[in-house]
């Protein structure tokens, strides 16, 4: 069996805290053509060293941003200092299993890009355990998560960037990551699934570690306090459906000008971007209300629940003329 070598992407800022357990997790992977890429956006804390001591100990390379320029933008630039036939996309934080490139190699077959489950989670208090709030997104994946999704993509990212693996093929496509994508992890699957498609495998490879320092942390122990009526009321929720539509909005305009879409997929993005409309121009509100019903089952998140949802988001969201027109 062939061994190409891939290329660990590795992104990160402020990490000393758990970065040393994950980059020994990835250089105890069984797979033995592998190198680790990182570069680092201005930490302060002790990142930048302990990449040093691997670079000197284990071959790493790396490089430090002079300023921050968020999560997307220094993934891509890691992703840029790839060499290898295939790239993993590494967080910080997390602790891969052992055979975790072996198997995603294994298991890559004749698509772009794969990626696996989420899982297994470590609590902040060090207890591992199967977290079953992600189960309704394995389904999703298992059902419309292989092959060419790019419909559902469009509405939704699903992929989640740890555990993916693609081909290096997919970077003279994705670079430089869109500055309207937050993760690199949604743009990079995108265009997987517009090239040659991409493969959920049901397995959990890494631990995702959650703590309060993570970008993506949600103590479970303080839910978020739901207030719909207050919010409608108040203009929180208006206010907060304008600020999506904007962002939306712009992440689909970028996706329309660098993704080559097949002409069904070119439509159902201006369908998206009619849904959109109720937050950035008056008197959308209805024609996003309807644009809602067409795109409602394309989100990842509402699949399993009331898609009346996404229309209503929409209508609520434009009512009562606060719309800012971007024309």
């Amino acid at each position: 069996m062939s061994t190409p070598l891939v290329s660990v992407a590795l992104a990160t800022y402020q990490g000393e805290r758990f970065l040393r357990e994950q980059l020994e997790t990835i250089y105890a992977q069984t797979w033995p053509n592998l190198e680790v890429v990182a570069t680092d956006d201005a930490s302060r804390d002790g990142t930048v060293s302990i990449l040093a001591e691997y670079a000197e100990r284990r071959g790493l390379r790396y490089e430090v941003n002079p300023q921050n320029v968020g999560i997307a933008q220094n993934f891509g630039r890691a992703l840029a200092l790839c060499r290898g036939d295939l790239v993993a996309l590494a967080d910080q934080d997390d602790l891969w299993k052992p055979h975790k490139i072996a198997r995603l190699v294994e298991a890559v077959g004749d698509a772009t890009l794969i990626y696996c489950s989420i899982g297994e989670v470590i609590e902040p208090d060090g207890e591992r355990r199967m977290d079953p709030s992600h189960e309704p997104s394995f389904r999703f994946a298992r059902v419309h998560g292989s092959g060419r999704p790019v419909r559902y993509l469009l509405a939704e990212n699903f992929v989640v960037s740890h555990s993916m693996l693609f081909r290096r093929e997919l970077l003279d496509l994705a670079l430089p990551i869109p500055e309207t994508f937050f993760y690199p992890d949604g743009w990079l699957a995108l265009l997987a699934a517009c090239r040659g498609g991409i493969r959920f495998l049901d397995e959990p490879l890494q631990t995702y570690r959650r703590h309060p320092e993570s970008f993506t942390y949600k103590d479970p122990a303080k839910p978020t306090e739901r207030r719909p009526l207050a919010d409608l009321w108040n203009g929180s929720f208006r206010t907060a459906w304008r600020a999506t539509c904007r962002r939306e909005t712009a992440r689909l305009r970028d996706v329309a000008q660098r993704v080559p879409l097949a002409p069904a997929e070119r439509d159902f993005l201006e369908r998206l971007l009619a849904y959109y409309a109720s937050g950035l121009a008056r008197g959308s509100a209805w024609r996003s209300f309807r644009a809602g019903f067409d795109v409602a089952s394309y989100h990842s998140t509402l699949h399993e629940r009331s898609r009346w949802r996404v229309p209503l988001r929409a209508l609520i969201g434009g009512l009562n003329g606060h719309g800012e027109s971007e024309r």
